[in-house]
Parts: C-alpha cells; sequence; structure tokens
C-alpha cells in the first residue's frame, strides 16, 4: 500500500453574472486547473510527484484573484490537456492500491463537480483528510488547522523551491506534515464526505452590539474582536488571519462558525446617544458558503492582511 497526497488548484468565473456562470453554475461552480500530488511509500517516504496544469473548457479566462493567488497565468494554461486527459494520467499514476489523501474537504468536493461534469460515470476512490487526523494528533478536534500553521507548530520551513498555493508544493509541504505523524494508518479513520455546493438565497442573519471600547486600537485586542459570536448560534467563532482597515473608523475581518460558515466581522467607531465614541461590533453570515469559495477568500484575505501589516511597518 502507498499513500497519494493530493491538491488542486481551481479557476472561478469573472462574475456571477457572466453567461457561463449563469449556464452551469448549478452543475460547475469552480474549474480544476492543475492537479498536484506527492506520492509516499508505506513508510511514507517520497516516491514521486505528479503535476499536471488544465486547460479550462468553460471558465476560460483565469480570475486575476486566482492568479494573483497561485501565481498561475493564462500562458501556463495555453496548450494544457483538458479535465478528463489530465485525470486519466493521474489515476494512472497513482497505481494500484493506494489512500487517497488531501488537507481538509475542499480540494474533493471541487473534484467530485468536476468529475462528474466532465468524466461522468468515473468512479472516485475514497479520500481521507490529513487536517482531522492533525487535529486530532494535537489534541484540538475542534478547530480547523491550516496547513502553515501546522508546519509551524511542527517545525517546518517553508523554502523559495516550493512556493505556497501551487498545488504539487502544497501537496509537497502537506507530504511533509504526514510524514510526522505517529501511524499513517490512522488516517482510514478520518475519511471525507463531499460537501454540495449552491449559493444561499435570501438575506442572512446578522447582530450587532456596542462594545465597551473607545478606539479600535483597544477593541482589536479584545476578546469580543478575536473571538466574535456567530449571530445565529452564538457560539465563539476563528478568525485565522486577522482585521483589515476598510476605513479610518471602520475595519474587517474573516471568520469561521463550526455551524454556520463564513461569517464577516465588522468593527466600526460611532458616535453614542450621549456625543462618547463607542465600538460597534456586527458579525453576518455570508451568502456564500460553498467550501472552494470560502478557501479563496481565506487566502484572498491572508494576502490583505499581509499588505495591511507591511504597510503599517514602512509607516
Amino acid at each position: 500500500m502507498h499513500y497519494i497526497v493530493m491538491d488542486l488548484e481551481w479557476n472561478q468565473p469573472l462574475s456571477h453574472r457572466s453567461a457561463a456562470y449563469r449556464r452551469l453554475g448549478s452543475q460547475l461552480m469552480f474549474e480544476v486547473i492543475q492537479i498536484g500530488a506527492v506520492k509516499l511509500d508505506a513508510g511514507l517516504r517520497m516516491r514521486g510527484s505528479f503535476n499536471q496544469f488544465i486547460a479550462p473548457a468553460n471558465y476560460k479566462k483565469l480570475h486575476p484573484r486566482i492568479s494573483r493567488i497561485t501565481g498561475i497565468t493564462q500562458d501556463d494554461l495555453e496548450g494544457a490537456a483538458d479535465f478528463s486527459e489530465v485525470f486519466a494520467r493521474f489515476v494512472a499514476w497513482c497505481g494500484e492500491d493506494f489512500v487517497l489523501t488531501t488537507w481538509g474537504c475542499d480540494d474533493i468536493s471541487v473534484l467530485h463537480q468536476n468529475i462528474a461534469f466532465f468524466a461522468k460515470g468515473h468512479p472516485i476512490p475514497p479520500v481521507y483528510d490529513l487536517q482531522r487526523l492533525y487535529g486530532e494528533i494535537a489534541g484540538d478536534t475542534k478547530n480547523r488547522f491550516g496547513l502553515k500553521n501546522a508546519m509551524n507548530a511542527l517545525g517546518i520551513q517553508p523554502s523559495p523551491e516550493h512556493p505556497f498555493h501551487s498545488a504539487v508544493d502544497d501537496a509537497y509541504y502537506t507530504a511533509l506534515v504526514f510524514q510526522r505523524f505517529p501511524d499513517p494508518e490512522a488516517i482510514l479513520k478520518h475519511p471525507q464526505s463531499v460537501r454540495a455546493f449552491g449559493r444561499v438565497r435570501g438575506r442572512q442573519p446578522g447582530k450587532t452590539d456596542t462594545l465597551r471600547f473607545s478606539s479600535l486600537a483597544q477593541a482589536l485586542l479584545s476578546r469580543p474582536a478575536q473571538q466574535p459570536n456567530c449571530p445565529v448560534c452564538g457560539k465563539r467563532a476563528n478568525i485565522p488571519e486577522g482585521y483589515v482597515m476598510m476605513a479610518p473608523d471602520r475595519c474587517r475581518a474573516l471568520a469561521d462558525c463550526a455551524e454556520h460558515g463564513l461569517l464577516m466581522i465588522d468593527l466600526t467607531l460611532e458616535k453614542d446617544a450621549e456625543g462618547g465614541v463607542r465600538v460597534k461590533r456586527s458579525a453576518t453570515v455570508s451568502d456564500e458558503q460553498s467550501a472552494a469559495y470560502v478557501k479563496t477568500k481565506h487566502l484572498q484575505w491572508a494576502n490583505k492582511v499581509a499588505a495591511s501589516r507591511q504597510k503599517e511597518a514602512s509607516a
């Protein structure tokens, strides 16, 4: 038996009002544009890698956000094979008697939809979640750890030869994390299930409350800002990246509620009825909750936070 650690990159429509998305969005929300993978033997030694671009057939123009995050360009996709051909090559490369793994369930959900659209009838092997196994090993099964967080905790340093957000390089780093697990066969206890895609319709629930702080700087250091409550269930939500200043008197962060998904958290400085100044906190459930959208949004937000902090450091 051997292990396959897989990672995907995918493109999205330029607009949900585009003709292609209106025609196909319910069947194909994202198109896979790169399959990357690393093969490990039973002793978790690396035995090879797979890396191929895929020419998108429907959302043909690469979304600028995807290009910025992944470093993939339109030229990289020119002349690439279509999804069915690359997926067939990937299946052949995997060989026999393998365990397919990914970090989290986003990739398998996108892959499942692309297989259903482009390669109808092709069987999908079971896929297992290394992210959930890492949480079990770390003693925290409630939170979803990012790959970079797991690398930091295990002392794994990134290298310039393997840039993040390239499918094969993310698979490589995931394989390095997997190599630190004490019992690799424990991954079989964490099968993945495919999440259905779909836009959440209608006005999403939100909640606004007033904090006791009179400045954004004070509020940002507080627990109500760093662990905001979900407006639906009231449970504490996790903020993976941080806040970005949207205006001199307002900042925003993305948060994740385990039950209700992606949240938008705003801290706004406003005058109260007595003429004083207080910080108001608002939390709103995002109207888009597909796993792939949430992953892309968090990647985009991480870049915004990094750029904001760099700007503050140079000021």
